[in-house]
């Protein structure tokens, strides 16, 4: 379950999904982003990406640049509840088995 956003992180997490969609997937610069929010540093952007990170909307590939990721609002949307029961119980069981 995903937690909620404060007002900026829902705003820089909606200028990150337009400017991907209208530059053919490149995620925009620290200095794109802090512009865009009219933030003072890039440092204000980094803790709300990180913020977005930890709430599971992002994914980011460290030390690449513009390696941001939008993740689906529900990662689990399509796969039957038994998949999932199940998969669990084989990682439950190899974990047990490796102990």
């Amino acid at each position: 379950m995903k937690m909620s956003t404060t007002h900026k992180q829902a705003e820089l997490l909606a200028y990150i999904k337009a400017h991907i969609a209208d530059n053919d997937g490149t995620a925009p610069s620290y200095e794109d982003m802090m512009h865009a929010l009219g933030l003072a540093s890039k440092s204000g952007v980094h803790r709300l990406l990180t913020a977005l990170e930890e709430r599971g909307l992002i994914a980011r590939k460290y030390n690449r640049a513009r390696c941001i990721v939008v993740l689906p609002d529900d990662i689990f949307d399509g796969i039957p509840t038994s998949a999932l029961v199940a998969e669990l119980a084989r990682r439950s069981e190899a974990n047990r088995r490796a102990a």
